[in-house]
């Protein structure tokens, strides 16, 4: 049986700016430079602004593993609250695991804060 796959991703095997890129792409965003090493860009990928959605309002941070599984370090948690902090936007985290077998089960994931999340949900109820 061939692999399900969500055409919007495009190809998964590629390196970690290509990642980016792909991501910037599917979020209307933009990759920073040097994957957010200059002191005035952080982030691997940040939102353009709008005014249409609250999803203008991330900084994210990406990560691949071609394994089963990855393993979320807290220092990557701790750099990109820090990061979006200063700039003024909500923390995010991308990953795409490319080992994945299930044919119905996506590879790639964002993770934000669960507080996040919760203010996500009442401006959809209100």
């Amino acid at each position: 049986m061939a692999k399900f796959y969500p055409k919007v991703f495009g190809e998964f095997d590629e390196a970690p700016k290509g990642q980016e890129n792909r991501v910037a792409r599917v979020l209307s965003g933009r990759r920073q430079p040097g994957s957010g090493s200059s002191p005035y860009a952080k982030g691997d990928v940040i939102q353009k602004s709008s005014e249409g959605h609250s999803l203008s309002k991330f900084l994210v941070e990406c990560k691949q593993t071609k394994h089963k599984s990855l393993s979320v370090k807290g220092e990557w948690l701790s750099k990109i609250s820090r990061e979006a902090m200063a700039a003024g936007k909500e923390p995010a985290l991308q990953f795409e695991i490319k080992g994945i077998e299930d044919t119905f089960a996506e590879r790639d994931w964002i993770a934000i804060p669960l507080s996040v999340f919760k203010r996500l949900l009442e401006q959809e109820q209100s």
